[in-house]
């Protein structure tokens, strides 16, 4: 824990990641307070304090920035890509207005891969595991002068998994996994304030993974596809398979890989001391992006609900920032800029509507231009040794230009062009109470930009923006046996960007306002030699403080026929009030936000005991716990995660020579899990969809170092 850091930061480095299990965004719910993660077709929907991505539209940002070495990643779905050979990751929650400034209203995750090392060596751990997992993952140093001032590192990482379920219609697997990542490093480092990265990695999947799973329609419906319905020309569409609502095959109409990914980036990192005051680090950043993902929305085999994904994507980044330190006070200014390309395709055969005309498909297409711009500066000046204040302030400007087509049945021109810009500033107060505790506040504003839904008729997105104020405290005590982080915090959101079903189509639609307040607490105690305790709590009441929006279920309101089937399958719920435009629009107000439980808390216990030849031996367990998760912004159980807790453990021999043995398990008590779920259209009977965590999962890693 770093007591001289104001604001709520949780860093992990290589050996706390490797303890805990850390391989992918979704297992980070067991390391930091108030966060969760999963992916959703692919998608990386990471939340933070209740606050993350509740958008699918192309084209449509994170509330969470990630950073791959310090370069922003625009797109959700690339952000899963860099999670080998790590040296750390920190996890920044709550607003970053001004260092991690852009589109980071809910925070900021910065993942650091290792660096060369000066000396020739290296590590390699092969893994075998249930499903028929193989991974291997490795890396060596290459020191390219006498000192090792020039060095190289090549790190590499391979994952070949059977499915966790089969598509019974098609015969495949189902969130499989075939993927591979390379990267080469190049780093110059003289000893004299000269330090220069360059980096480049390739990424490549091809598989079934990210598999979108049907739960069933929504109770008081039958799905269509089991029913059977005639297309255009009388002919009948067979429904005969299902998916099984509770596992984890799948039934659909998708046939050969649905997942492809492809990604090459390249970051040039320097660092220049120029002067004993004055460091300039410049930061450049370049990421070509493919993704194809096939999903079934319909949970059968019928194929009504079958939609194609293929997004391309390629972005450059710049930015330069200078650090000046004299006395009592520090002072951090830059500026960036970035760049993005996004090519976007959604297809949708609607096979009932098809006719000896011709096909009646659902087609998003089109091109966004994205053009950021910020600069920034922060200082911060001690009053006293032990009182310091912070002031900054980040002013950015952005420019998003599209061109596209949305078709179903006319072609409909979805082009437009926005600019957007904003101030957002920070203040800080700090004092050590200790030499090992500090109270701290702050108040800070964050800025999202506004977006369009590439190739769909939705008005523009307009900016997510919010203020959120900030009070804690860090200590270490009992000769540092026990650590202690708090904070309570307040956010005010204006124009929050949601997702929502209008229709046939899913838009994103910006909610008028929501608060949220909590508080968490982090506790890291070693009473003995060898043994530690950790564990965090987290409490959220995150509600919307106006939003109207009208419920697909039923959208003409109180008199449409869906309305008591909506009564009938949630006893006890809200009775909704309606307002808005026309009359029909649900209100709202004081309902919670979306991937937001009220209460989450994790616990872990590490015992490491050292035999006499110098050997480790390390025994770990980890517990995750969190209450019901919504997943529909009208607080539907339908739709949603009941409390769940996970468990995972890990036994390790690490010998006093060069290698290691794991024994290891994740979510040992087999817990079915949703990470999302949608409800979608009357055609074809209100199936539920979405995305399940990984089953149980066990296995062994050897290891070696050299």
């Amino acid at each position: 824990m770093a007591t001289k850091v104001p604001l709520s930061l949780t860093a992990l480095d290589s050996q706390a990641l490797q303890d805990r299990q850390v391989a992918d965004v979704k297992d980070l719910q067991f390391v930091a307070p108030g966060i969760r993660a999963g992916h959703q077709q692919g998608v990386t929907r990471i939340f933070i304090r209740g606050i993350g991505l509740n958008s699918f539209a192309a084209g449509a940002d994170a509330s969470i920035a990630l950073y791959a070495d310090g370069v922003y990643i625009g797109r959700p779905t690339a952000q899963a890509s860099s999670f080998f050979d790590v040296e750390r990751i920190e996890v920044l929650r709550g607003p970053q207005a001004v260092l991690y400034g852009r589109n980071a209203t809910g925070g900021a995750l910065n993942v650091i891969s290792r660096g060369p090392d000066r000396e020739f060596g290296g590590y390699a751990n092969l893994s075998i595991g249930n499903y028929e997992l193989f991974e291997a993952e490795g890396a060596v140093n290459f020191p390219l002068s006498e000192n090792g001032d020039l060095r190289a590192r090549i790190a590499t990482h391979l994952i070949d998994r059977d499915g966790y379920g089969e598509d019974v219609a098609q015969d495949h697997p189902v969130n499989n996994a075939k993927a591979q990542s390379v990267r080469g490093q190049l780093q110059y480092e003289n000893g004299n304030g000269t330090d220069i990265r360059l980096i480049a990695q390739y990424h490549h999947e091809h598989d079934n993974n990210h598999y979108t799973h049907g739960f069933g329609p929504y109770p008081g419906y039958q799905l269509q596809g089991v029913v059977g319905t005639v297309n255009g020309n009388g002919e009948l569409l067979q429904g005969i398979a299902l998916t099984d609502q509770d596992g984890q095959d799948a039934a659909t109409a998708l046939e050969g890989k649905t997942n492809k990914r492809r990604g090459i980036a390249i970051t040039l990192n320097a660092n220049f001391e120029l002067t004993d005051n004055l460091s300039l680090t410049s930061v450049t950043g370049y990421l070509d992006w493919e993704r194809y993902n096939a999903s079934n929305s319909d949970g059968t085999s019928a194929g009504l609900g079958s939609t194609y994904y293929t997004e391309n994507s390629e972005q450059i980044s710049q930015e330069f920032t200078l650090n000046w330190s004299s006395g009592p006070l520090d002072v951090v200014a830059g500026a960036s800029y970035y760049h993005e390309k996004i090519d976007n395709h959604v297809f949708v055969p609607f096979f009932q509507f098809y006719s000896p005309a011709g096909p009646f498909d659902y087609i998003q297409d089109g091109k966004m231009d994205i053009d950021a711009f910020a600069a920034y500066a922060q200082a911060t000046y001690a009053i006293l040794p032990e009182l310091r204040i912070t002031a900054g302030g980040r002013w950015s400007t952005e420019k998003r230009d599209t061109v596209g087509t949305f078709t179903f049945g006319a072609v409909d021109d979805t082009s437009g062009k926005e600019r957007w810009s904003d101030f957002t500033p920070k203040l800080g107060i700090e004092f050590d109470v200790g030499p090992t505790s500090m109270l701290y506040a702050s108040y800070t504003e964050g800025f999202k930009s506004g977006t369009w839904s590439i190739g769909q008729v939705n008005p523009v997105i307009d900016p997510e923006t919010i203020k959120a104020y900030e009070v804690g405290f860090k200590t270490r005590l009992f000769d540092n046996k026990f650590e202690l982080t708090g904070a309570y915090f307040h956010y005010d959101y204006s124009d929050l960007q949601v997702n929502k079903v209008i229709g046939i189509a899913t838009v994103t639609a910006n909610a008028a306002s929501a608060k949220v307040d909590g508080f968490e607490l982090a506790a890291t105690l070693r009473p003995v030699t060898g043994l530690r305790l950790d564990g965090s709590f987290n409490y959220l009441d995150s509600r919307f403080s106006e939003f109207f929006s009208t419920n697909p279920l039923f959208p003409t309101g109180s008199i449409d026929p869906g309305y008591p089937i909506w009564l009938a399958a949630n006893p006890g719920a809200k009775t909704p009030v309606f307002g808005g435009v026309g009359g029909v629009e649900q209100n709202l107000k004081g309902y919670q936000l979306p991937g937001a439980p009220k209460y989450s808390f994790t616990a872990g216990a590490q015992y490491d005991y050292e035999f006499g030849n110098g050997g480790v031996m390390t025994l770990r367990g980890d517990l995750s716990w969190s209450s019901r998760v919504h997943f529909s912004e009208f607080n539907d159980n339908n739709l949603s995660q009941p409390s769940v807790t996970k468990i995972n453990a890990l036994l390790r021999y690490e010998s006093s020579s060069f290698w290691s043995l794991s024994f290891w398990g994740k979510n040992l008590t087999n817990k079915y899990v949703q990470s999302n779920e949608l409800v979608t259209i009357a055609l074809w009977g209100y199936p539920r969809y979405g995305a399940i965590e990984p089953p149980r999962t066990y296995g062994a890693t050897f290891g070696a170092k050299f």
